[in-house]
């Protein structure tokens, strides 16, 4: 669930009374199915925009931004420490914060002193398992964080054994 601002309900008390008038509105139309159509129109309507504006809104309030992190690999476990710390800039309140962690097979150097072409399928066609190249990790990070405020994280994610170099990139979601 998202953390809703007094922004938030201003915009659900625009639309609900929007869709009180035009339901006053359809009332007056004679026809009974035509009032029945017009209704549920007009709350598909209120619905839709209702969701498209909480959507625009809470991406404009809620800007959380990553400071620091730092990326220490432990070898031991085949695994990634990442910490570091995230701050809310914005002025309302953040329920809860998601970082995606994507790592990435660094294959450069693999494919460097062969030809050009280099079969993809047709070798597939016996069923050999292809490997992923990509990795993703998600992990809800923070929880309740206020206006200006600065909190510490820290993710652990496992690195697929035949990955030769990794390459990280952090992408962080707030609502």
């Amino acid at each position: 669930m998202m953390y809703f601002s007094a922004l938030h309900w201003i915009i659900i008390g625009v639309f609900t009374l929007l869709f009180l008038l035009l339901s006053l509105l359809a009332m007056k139309e004679t026809k009974q199915k035509t009032v029945i159509s017009m209704i549920f129109a007009s709350f598909l309507v209120t619905v839709f925009a209702t969701i498209v504006s909480l959507y625009v809104l809470d991406k404009y309030t809620k800007k959380v931004k990553i400071l620091t992190y730092s990326v220490r690999n432990d070898y031991a476990h085949e695994s990634v420490i990442i910490s570091g710390k995230v701050q809310n800039i914005g002025r309302y309140e953040v329920g809860y914060c998601t970082l995606e962690l994507r790592i990435s097979n660094d294959i450069k150097g693999r494919y460097a002193k062969t030809s050009y072409f280099s079969p993809t399928k047709s070798v597939d066609m016996f069923g050999s398992k292809q490997k992923k190249n990509i990795v993703k990790v998600e992990k809800e990070i923070v929880y309740n964080l206020p206006p200006k405020q600065t909190k510490k994280f820290l993710l652990i994610a496992r690195i697929p054994s035949h990955f030769e170099g990794a390459k990280y990139k952090l992408k962080l979601f707030c609502h």
